[in-house]
């Protein structure tokens, strides 16, 4: 479970109740800023079609479940504290959480979409205050951090990169390693239009502006986000949504709080519900008020945009933004199990290009360091350590251990 999504925004905009709702926490929420002060966090679950079904077998796993032939595998999630203007200068708890968000390969920043928050996250008219401004504060907030890391001694680390002729990305690539940035995605973000300007050999006269531009595309590019317009049900929220999808890609109609009291009624057997496709039925007893609340859900949101947008969300995050794909390792490639003979006990997530040999270190650092080959359990084919491995691959590794 290598995988860490940050959960970030405001206060009050939700947060918490997205994680209780896609993990089963009962982490506290309440209607006043800064309710989360340490981090919370559980396990989500991202879902594909599994192979079960096409190759007829019942799955026995080990981690996460497989339900209607949907295998939904686990991720690690963190719920910071809510973010404020200025966090980076240690405002609100600002420091704490930019500390927090360092591990997180990804964020969900999830917003009121229905602006009746301020930027302090205290309650406001609805409809008052612009989330699209939420958006811009954030990226400003965690550009600012990572400027912050990067000026610390800049012009020292320059001349000595220059000095022992290293190239400028690797020496920024090492000084935001703490935050999981790797070279390569500082070489990508130098591609960017916005970085045209800036020359490699003249770092030291770059201005602080221009690290600024340098380190929101960075964050684009090694720490890409999600935008969860949460609160899609109040009646303000709809023009809101359409003018966040205008403006910014990846961007979900969610009600996090709806999602949490479906998961709740179907827990005390009271619905049958699917998050995946928004479909409920009603198979238990139910008072006035419960069913009055799931018609409003499905009125105000199954109907109009097909789910309540929360499961949706971890699954962009995984097979979009940070471009996974899930492998099935197995030890019997006839019968597709491991060497206990359960069937189909693990899939990992792991990065698109990711090789038969890289794939076996994800299992065990043995089974890569003794690699002879791997071999395609459907095909029954041999294929080398450099092969580039397909989302839903079930896969033997041979190794000579």
């Amino acid at each position: 479970m290598g995988v860490l999504i940050g959960i970030v925004g405001k206060p009050s905009a939700g947060k918490t109740t997205f994680l209780n709702a896609i993990a089963g926490t009962n982490a506290k929420t309440a209607d006043y800023p800064f309710t989360t002060i340490k981090p919370n966090t559980g396990v989500g679950h991202v879902s594909i079609q599994c192979v079960c079904k096409e190759l007829n077998v019942t799955c026995s796993p080990r981690t996460g479940y497989c339900l209607d032939g949907i295998r939904y595998i686990p991720v690690k999630l963190i719920d910071v504290a809510g973010l404020v203007p200025g966090a980076h200068e240690g405002r609100g708890m600002g420091n704490q959480f930019l500390s927090d968000l360092a591990e997180a390969d990804s964020l969900i920043h999830v917003v009121d979409c229905s602006g009746s928050l301020s930027p302090d996250g205290e309650e406001i008219e609805p409809g008052s205050h612009d989330p699209i401004e939420d958006v811009k504060f954030l990226e400003d907030e965690i550009a600012f951090w990572m400027t912050g890391i990067l000026k610390k001694g800049w012009d020292r680390i320059v001349r000595k990169a220059q000095s022992q002729k290293l190239p400028i990305e690797e020496v920024i690539a090492e000084r935001l390693s703490g935050l999981k940035i790797k070279r390569d995605h500082v070489e990508l973000a130098f591609r960017s239009e916005k970085l045209k300007h800036l020359e490699k050999d003249k770092a030291i006269k770059w201005k602080e502006e221009d690290l600024v531009i340098l380190c929101r595309e960075i964050q684009r590019i090694g720490k890409p986000m999600v935008i969860a317009a949460n609160k899609i049900d109040r009646p303000t929220a709809p023009r809101f949504f359409e003018k966040l999808k205008e403006s910014l890609p990846n961007v979900i109609p969610m009600s996090a709080l709806a999602e949490l009291a479906l998961q709740r009624f179907k827990e005390q057997g009271k619905v049958e519900y699917d998050p995946l496709n928004g479909n409920i039925r009603i198979v238990g007893s139910l008072k006035k008020k419960e069913e009055e609340t799931i018609r409003k859900i499905e009125e105000n949101i199954l109907e109009k945009y097909g789910s309540t947008g929360v499961y949706q969300v971890l699954n962009l995050v995984a097979f979009q933004l940070l471009d996974m794909i899930a492998v099935y390792p197995v030890a019997d490639v006839t019968h597709f199990t491991d060497q206990d003979d359960n069937v189909l006990p693990d899939v990992f997530l792991v990065p698109k290009g990711t090789t038969s040999k890289e794939f076996a270190a994800y299992i065990h650092q043995d089974l890569a360091n003794n690699f002879i080959h791997a071999i395609d359990a459907r095909t029954h084919r041999r294929i080398s350590d450099k092969h580039e491995l397909q989302h839903r691959d079930i896969i033997k590794i041979v190794a000579a251990v």
